[in-house]
């Protein structure tokens, strides 16, 4: 992190600038990205080809009755 005061880059765990001595902020945690396993695409995929079977199942013995 670089300091604001003097802009000398600090590691992440100091609080004080070591040239200046300035309190430094506190550095924000970065947001983590939800990663969707691809297990869970094929279940989603499966869930929804079998959805759209027992549609099309239901309507084909609508049609013949």
């Amino acid at each position: 992190m670089d300091c604001p005061e003097c802009g000398t880059w600090n590691p992440d765990d100091k609080t004080q600038c070591w040239r200046c001595q300035k309190e430094l902020p506190k550095p924000k945690p970065e947001k983590k990205k939800r990663v969707i396993n691809p297990m869970t695409w094929i279940w989603v995929f499966a869930a929804i080809m079998t959805v759209f079977l027992i549609v099309q199942a239901c309507l084909a013995f609508q049609q013949a009755s």
